[in-house]
């Protein structure tokens, strides 16, 4: 098992994927693979390792041996390895075993020295019907760094298997929401550098509603003010990314759009990340309440994205 301390020749920490063998977690592998190769960092396969004895009215009293967790742990690190020798000869990997070990918050203290962490949308753990297993999203709300889910792949995404998922929207460039807030500031520098390392098209959304209080009988009809709230609306988006790009510093020419678009945010979002590399969020937008670590908007992308979603975080909420 090799060792987890910091490479300082890895950049700003290193990769780091949650690997448990499952499909999900295959598909997070790959992801992350690629990824890391983008980043000329190091990938860190962490495998947690815990044990809950099922009980079932026949083997009621019955105590059940636990299995060796340290060899099941290994075996999964070096059936990762083995994925990665093959379809990533160079690139540097190493391998973190925790046996008797949750993976949320394992998976939490890996994030404090991470650059990115990358999950399945849920692993073996999981029930079948749910949409996001509990570990992605608990990590994805607490985590130091930014997260991605990766997401299996629609119903129509083409081209079956590991492969066809991976190679699925590599040119659909990196999609992310923006509406003003600390958190969506912080995802949007996230997506300016991570377009830029891709050489992928960079799309910022802006997704907007008519305030409600306009259909009151004291109010004006609303048509005669939404074109003007549009350009209000594309003039904020405007700003805000050419703050990002600015900020960003020299980069390669890097293709940006900005749009507006009138409706409900996660709608809006999944809508406009059809086909798209990855999506980006931050973590709480503008609506949210401040106790809230996950906005609704950010928790029903995560359910719901075709693509992978990253989830990243303001530096306030990182700190709290």
């Amino acid at each position: 098992m090799a060792s987890a301390t910091h490479d300082p020749e890895a950049g700003p920490g290193p990769v780091v994927v949650g690997y448990d063998g499952s499909d999900g977690a295959r598909r997070a592998l790959t992801w992350a693979a690629q990824e890391a190769e983008r980043r000329r960092a190091v990938l860190q396969v962490t495998v947690c390792t815990d044990w809950h004895p099922v009980s079932s009215p026949e083997a009621a009293g019955v105590l059940l041996t636990a299995p060796d967790l340290e060899v099941v742990g290994q075996e999964l690190a070096d059936d990762a390895v083995a994925r990665l020798r093959a379809d990533h000869p160079g690139l540097r990997v190493r391998t973190e075993v925790r046996a008797w070990a949750p993976p949320v918050p394992s998976l939490l203290a890996e994030s404090e020295r991470a650059q990115l962490l990358v999950l399945g949308s849920r692993g073996r753990g999981a029930f079948a019907g749910l949409m996001l297993g509990s570990t992605s999203a608990q990590v994805a709300v607490h985590a130091h760094c930014p997260v991605v889910v990766v997401r299996p792949p629609g119903p129509s995404g083409g081209t079956g298997g590991e492969a066809g998922a991976a190679q699925r929207g590599t040119t659909g460039g990196v999609v992310v929401g923006v509406d003003g807030s600390p958190a969506a500031r912080a995802a949007l520098a996230f997506a300016v550098e991570t377009a830029t390392q891709r050489g992928a098209a960079l799309r910022a959304v802006r997704v907007w509603q008519v305030p409600s209080l306009w259909g009151s009988s004291h109010h004006a009809a609303p048509g005669a003010h939404v074109g003007d709230l549009e350009r209000a609306e594309q003039e904020l988006l405007d700003a805000d990314v050419a703050a990002a790009l600015d900020a960003a510093g020299p980069r390669p020419a890097l293709e940006v759009g900005a749009v507006v678009v009138q409706g409900h945010p996660v709608d809006g979002l999944l809508q406009a990340a059809r086909g798209a590399d990855l999506l980006v969020v931050g973590s709480r937008g503008s609506g949210g309440f401040r106790g809230l670590l996950l906005g609704s908007v950010g928790r029903a992308v995560l359910h719901h994205a075709r693509c992978p979603v990253a989830m990243v975080h303001s530096q306030s909420a990182q700190e709290r």
